[in-house]
């Protein structure tokens, strides 16, 4: 209706709920209508503030790009479960660490062999041109040797003409996903380029862990006029479902959950809150503090993207640059200024522990990183001592 000209006007529904139970009006849409028509000819209500073009592009595309990551998703899913039926060896065959199998190798091997009984019939030279293929430059021969040797162990197998056709459904499902990444990385340069272009957007890059797509999605609900259509930034808060609703009646006092509230913005809200936390010193010790006091993970994290929303509500309307210290009220100079603490996945005698491990005949890697949990990249690194070659 305002894209088309109309004049469009906002009637806040608890005042109007308010003269409803006053004047003893029924619950109708008649009088609903007539009801809403007295209040805007009585001058109660707020006119609609709409984005600029621009910033109205930016939030078509970032929802888009949100339905095709989860799309990709999905489709990701879907592959695996399929693969862990008949073939559970490709699933584990490339770790999460570098895709799992999302990932371009893992697409174009599987693309070739299917199947366990097709898998086993390649040998290195092949392996290595398929992932040539899909773009590996580095420890090529390595790469094809490691997915030989575990492609050749015995596995149970199904009826060949069963795992034919399962073949086909795993190469259907290849191609699906496959669809589904290249459309979420053309919309992902899409939603960068426009994001660059959006008045706020030096803003948003100067907060820590806010990358491209955080900052375009909370861009794109935040608008380009926030200041005009939020008054202050508690509005803003409470539209983005950060701000708790307080229930008062006589000595009764609830404070609960805001549910009516942007969904869009309160999950970019959320990953943009968990996202500073690893990297901001204010953002991590404002959350342990509140953790400390008893909060629940998701309620800390609430918490502290309240804080971060109003931050960028003062600069929007200010015009003041994001400043972490300034933000959260450390002096960096100080001696009690907050640090950025990263936990190690392993402690020192574990790590004793693992070397150990990897001292006797025949252990490996793979077997170490089992024992204790964590990722073979984790073993190389902090074990070993080096980058593991990929």
């Amino acid at each position: 209706m305002a894209a088309s000209g109309m004049e469009v006007v906002h009637v806040d529904p608890t005042r109007a709920s308010r003269h409803r139970a006053a004047f003893g009006i029924p619950k109708t849409d008649r009088a609903d209508a007539r009801l809403i028509a007295s209040m805007t000819l009585a001058g109660e209500c707020r006119a609609i503030v709409p984005n600029s073009p621009t910033a109205e592009a930016l939030r078509v595309v970032a929802h888009a790009h949100r339905a095709e990551v989860a799309n990709r998703a999905e489709a990701l899913h879907v592959l695996r479960a399929a693969l862990v039926r008949i073939w559970p060896v490709a699933v584990s065959a490339w770790p999460a660490s570098v895709g799992g199998l999302r990932n371009p190798q893992a697409r174009a091997v599987l693309a070739a062999a299917p199947g366990p009984r097709a898998a086993a019939r390649l040998d290195r030279k092949s392996l290595a041109e398929l992932l040539a293929g899909a773009g590996r430059t580095r420890a090529v021969e390595g790469e094809a040797e490691r997915l030989r040797l575990l492609f050749c162990r015995p596995v149970m197998l199904l009826d060949p003409h069963v795992e034919e056709a399962e073949a086909v459904r795993i190469r259907y499902l290849l191609a699906a996903l496959g669809q589904a990444v290249q459309q979420t990385d053309l919309l992902h340069g899409e939603l960068e380029k426009r994001y660059t272009a959006h008045r706020f957007h030096q803003l948003l890059s100067r907060v820590p862990g806010v990358g491209t797509t955080l900052g375009a999605y909370l861009l794109a609900e935040i608008g380009d006029r926030p200041v005009e259509r939020f008054d202050t930034g508690r509005s803003l808060a409470a539209y983005a479902g950060v701000s708790p609703v307080t229930w008062a009646s006589g000595q009764t006092v609830r404070v609960a959950f805001r549910r009516a509230s942007s969904t869009h913005l309160r999950s970019a809200l959320h990953a943009v809150a968990f996202s500073m936390v690893g990297h901001s010193p204010g953002a991590q010790a404002y959350y342990g503090r509140h953790r400390a006091a008893g909060d629940a993970h998701a309620t800390a994290l609430r918490k502290l993207g309240r804080k971060v929303l109003l931050c960028l509500h003062y600069c929007m309307a200010s015009g003041v640059p994001y400043d972490d210290a300034v933000a959260f009220g450390y002096d960096p100079a100080a001696a009690d200024a907050p640090t950025l603490r990263r936990e190690k996945p392993l402690d020192e005698m574990e790590i004793v522990r693992a070397r150990d491990m990897l001292a006797t005949p025949g252990a490996t890697v793979t077997a170490t990183a089992r024992a204790f949990g964590v990722s073979r990249q984790t073993v190389y690194r902090h074990v070993l001592g080096r980058p593991r070659a990929r």
